[in-house]
Formats: structure tokens, C-alpha cells, sequence
């Protein structure tokens, strides 16, 4: 009953409060007459702001429980991450660059009109005087280049020209011509590996963000899951502290009996009571304890922005589990040169310069291009008829090279530049190799080091047990002293507490090995979206 009258004053509270805030803010905003439209949405976000804030604070007074397990904790780390969140948008934009790497082989279209007037003096003998001249263009044509470096240029020519010369004929005139015009390298320029240079490092970045974005969401959930394992060790240091204050109490109204009846002296009551007192700051101390961890969960998956959960208790679903996993070194090595992004990511980043270095090879090449073009035109006293008279007959053609030798100094450096680069990103590449055989290792060996340290810490704690209840009995018997069962408790107290930060020890060392392989996303099961 006192349980249910406790949770409706909690509710009532909560509604007064978030009446309450709403109340103040609507006020404060009628409090500005006359507050012009523009100024509307501002007054409105502003008003959602404080609901919110209403809402959250509200939520705080509240005795709240939420319980959740691993999953559930990997699921709200991923939901609003925020650097999740940033780096799922970086393989977008670099999707955008592979775009306008594209774009340079879209045809373009394009089209243009001139109109020129001309009055001079006439140099004919036949029509002195002055004459005029208008004449009219208007071209319309398709451009672009090919992967190979050939550029093309497809166009319609269209003239129109008036003279007041009474010798022209027709007068005016329509002239039109169909026109093809290629240029392609053969040197500088050449070549379909230089020409899709750009997009393909634009790929090859896309490929590498993607790579990125998932070495985070990889962290993410390893953090999650520590943070997760952390927390059940504080609840269980707390569990075992508790029960070590209990033993000492137990000890502590056992000893007041005895010592009413002569059996102890006034000192073994003194050291049971300083023994009592001393496990209850260590109760208060590890409560503490439990919070900030609770507090570390609750960042990692983002419950603190949740306004029904940021104040409330968690309670864990899972219990960690001793499952013992077969850690091989040389398996695990595999593992990691075939699943971690970073290293995928490193073998992307030497495709490219392999590419920039082609590129800057190509452009120390001289510039020799074969340039041809062709054509029909017809001329009439209209358009259609000089339509109509375009035929093999009248021909527009030409065949020429362009050739140039460039000084060369800059794109020399450039070429010796991005070799340099090359041999670097080599050394990174190794040491790379290296950094990750030796933290395979190093994981490998800690995973199977914990997995003994459970078997020890567990066979402790049996043997610390069994010892414990042996030397109640001897106690019990007045065979062993207040102060040596209060060296018992503390042993069977570190006894469980080594067993459960062996097991949590040993779960991290799983987790850790698990992120050092790029195995994180398979061994829980999760598939990122493409």
C-alpha cells in the first residue's frame, strides 16, 4: 500500500511539475506584446525546448527501473551515436565525389548566337558607295570526352548572311553545316587508366570510409559492452560487500551474547564492532562505485538523453558467463588480415597512389594529339533549302597534330613527390602488419592467461568457502579467536570478489581480442546497411 501511495505522489508530482514549466513558459511568451510573425517559429521552438526540458526534469523525482540486457545495451549505443552518426555520413559525401569524378565524361550540351552588323565603303566599282552587311550565327552542338582521352564535339553550324551588294545572290543567304570534330592523344593524356584516375581514388575513398564507419561502429559496441561488464562487476563487488557487512554483524550479535555471559573479552567485542563499522563505509564507498558505473553505461548507450530513463536504476538482465572459447594465435592472425577495416583500409590507400603516381608519370609525357574533322554544308535562300542541299558533295574536312613539350620542372617534383608518398604509406603499411601481429598476440595471450585466472579464482573461492564453514565450526567450539574469523570473512570476501573480476577480466579480454580481428560485428550478429 505505502509502495502504491508512493509511486501515484510521484506521478501527481511529475504532472504538477510539467504543468507547471509549461504554465511559466507560455507565459513569459505573452509577456511580449505585440512579438511580430517572423519572430513566430523561434517563440515556438523555444516552447518545445522548455515542454522538454518540463518533461525531463520531471521524470527525474521518479522511482524508475529499467531493465535491460547486453543486447539491449549494444542497441542503444548504435541508435544515436553520435560519432556513429558523423560517420555515416562521411561514405555519402565521398559517394558524391565519385559522382563529379563522373562527370567529366558527361556529354555537354551546348549552344550559342551572334549577331553582327557591318557598315563600311564600298571598294566595287559595280556598287559604289557604302554597303551593310548583317550576318547571323547560331551553333548548336554535343561535347565531351571518353574514358580513352579522345574529345569529341558534335555540332550543327547555322549563318545567315545579308549584304546590301547588289552582286550577291542569293542575298541574303542561308548557310548550315554538320560538323564532327575528334582530338585524340596519343602521349600526354592517353590512356583509360589516366583519364578514370579521379574516380577511381574517389572509389577508392568511398571504399575506405565505408571501412572507417565501421572500425567505429566496431568500437561502439565494444566500449558498450565493457561499460556493460564494468557495471555488473560494481553490482557484484556491491552484492559481496553487503554480505561481508552481514557476516559481520552476525559475528558482531554473537559476540554481545557471549560477551553477557563472560565468555569473550570487552576487546573481541570492540574489534567485531570496528570490523562492522569499517565494512559498512566499504558498503558506502562501493555504492558509489556503482553509480559512476551505472552513470558510464548510461553515456555509452545514450540513456542520458532519454528523458523516461536518464535517473532511472538499471537493472541488468545478463549475468556474465564463463564460456570457455578456443583461442588459437595463427587463426586469429587470419582473422585480423582478412576482417579488420583498417588494414583493408591501408591496402585502399596504396591502390591510390599507385594511381596518382601513373598519373604523374603521364603528365612528364609531351603533348602529341591527332585532331581531325569533318563535315557537310549546304547553302540556300532559305534554311530548308540549304538543308536540302547538304550533300557528299560539299565537304568541310581537315587533319592536323598538336604538339607541345612542357618545361616539366613541376610535374617532375610532382612525379617524385607522390613516389615518396608511395614509399611512405609502404612503411606505415608495414609497421602497420606489425602493430597488428603484436596486438593479436598480446590478446591471444591475455585471453588465455584470464581463462586461467578463472580456474584458479574459482577453485579459491570453493576452497575458501569449504574453510570458512569449517572454522565457524571451530569458533563455534571457542577454538579460534574473533580476530582470526574476522581474517576468514576477508579472505572469503576477496575469494568472491577475484572470482567475479577474474570472470569479468575474462569476458573484456574476449571482447578486446574480438575488435583486435575485426570480428566484433560478426560474433554479435549485427550486418551494417550498404
Amino acid at each position: 500500500m505505502a509502495k502504491t501511495t508512493k509511486k501515484l505522489f510521484n506521478i501527481l508530482l511529475r504532472s504538477i511539475l510539467t504543468f507547471g514549466l509549461i504554465l511559466q513558459a507560455a507565459a513569459a511568451d505573452k509577456s511580449r506584446p505585440g512579438a511580430p510573425e517572423r519572430d513566430k517559429k523561434v517563440t515556438d521552438g523555444k516552447r518545445a525546448r522548455e515542454i522538454e526540458k518540463a518533461i525531463f526534469m520531471a521524470a527525474g523525482v521518479q522511482d524508475r527501473v529499467l531493465k535491460i540486457g547486453l543486447v539491449d545495451c549494444i542497441a542503444y549505443a548504435l541508435s544515436s551515436n553520435s560519432e556513429i552518426l558523423i560517420k555515416r555520413i562521411e561514405p555519402k559525401l565521398k559517394e558524391d565525389d565519385v559522382k563529379i569524378a563522373k562527370a567529366d565524361f558527361e556529354p555537354t550540351f551546348s549552344a550559342d548566337y551572334n549577331l553582327h552588323a557591318n557598315t563600311k565603303k564600298s571598294t566595287s566599282t559595280i556598287s559604289p558607295g557604302s554597303s551593310k552587311t548583317r550576318d547571323m550565327d547560331f551553333n548548336a552542338g554535343v561535347s565531351g570526352t571518353l574514358i580513352t582521352g579522345t574529345e569529341y564535339d558534335i555540332g550543327l553550324l547555322n549563318e545567315k548572311y545579308k549584304s546590301s551588294l547588289v552582286t550577291q545572290s542569293p542575298n541574303p543567304y542561308y548557310a548550315t553545316e554538320p560538323k564532327i570534330t575528334i582530338t585524340q592523344p596519343l602521349f600526354r593524356d592517353f590512356g583509360i587508366i589516366v583519364n578514370k584516375a579521379d574516380i577511381i581514388v574517389a572509389q577508392n575513398n568511398r571504399l575506405q570510409s565505408d571501412y572507417s564507419f565501421k572500425d567505429t561502429v566496431m568500437d561502439t559496441i565494444s566500449k558498450a559492452k565493457i561499460a556493460y561488464y564494468n557495471y555488473v562487476f560494481y553490482l557484484e563487488n556491491y552484492a559481496i560487500a553487503k554480505l561481508s557487512l552481514e557476516r559481520a554483524q552476525d559475528l558482531l550479535e554473537i559476540n554481545k551474547a557471549r560477551y553477557n555471559k563472560g565468555l569473550i573479552s570487552s576487546v573481541d567485542l570492540l574489534e567485531t564492532e570496528a570490523a562492522a563499522a569499517q565494512r559498512e563505509k566499504t558498503v558506502l564507498a562501493v555504492e558509489a562505485q556503482v553509480k559512476k558505473a551505472e552513470d558510464d553505461l548510461k553515456l555509452i548507450t545514450n540513456l542520458v538523453d532519454e528523458p523516461e530513463a536518464w535517473n532511472a536504476k538499471i537493472e541488468l538482465a545478463d549475468k556474465p558467463q564463463f564460456i570457455v572459447e578456443e583461442v588459437d594465435l595463427l587463426q586469429s592472425l587470419k582473422d585480423a588480415f582478412e576482417y579488420r577495416p583498417d588494414y583493408y583500409s591501408a591496402k585502399i590507400d596504396l591502390k591510390s597512389r599507385d594511381i596518382k603516381i601513373v598519373t604523374a608519370k603521364n603528365a612528364l609525357l609531351p603533348t602529341v594529339d591527332l585532331t581531325g574533322s569533318f563535315g557537310l554544308n549546304g547553302l540556300g535562300k532559305d534554311y530548308q533549302d540549304a538543308l536540302k542541299k547538304v550533300d557528299s558533295d560539299n565537304t568541310d574536312w581537315s587533319v592536323g597534330v598538336i604538339f607541345s613539350i612542357p618545361w616539366g620542372s613541376g610535374d617532375r617534383a610532382k612525379h617524385d613527390q607522390r613516389q615518396l608518398e608511395k614509399a611512405q604509406a609502404l612503411l606505415a603499411f608495414k609497421r602497420l602488419e606489425q602493430n597488428i601481429i603484436l596486438e593479436v598476440r598480446d590478446r591471444v595471450r591475455l585471453a588465455k592467461t584470464q581463462k586461467q585466472q578463472v580456474d584458479v579464482a574459482k577453485l579459491s573461492r570453493e576452497k575458501e568457502t569449504q574453510n570458512y564453514a569449517a572454522q565457524k565450526e571451530r569458533y563455534a567450539a571457542g577454538q579460534a579467536s574473533t580476530h582470526d574469523m574476522l581474517d576468514y570473512q576477508d579472505k572469503l570476501s576477496q575469494a568472491e570478489l577475484d572470482y567475479v573480476k577474474a570472470l569479468i577480466d575474462y569476458n573484456i579480454a574476449l571482447i578486446n581480442l574480438d575488435k583486435s580481428q575485426g570480428l566484433t560485428l560478426v560474433k554479435n550478429n549485427i550486418k551494417l546497411e550498404e
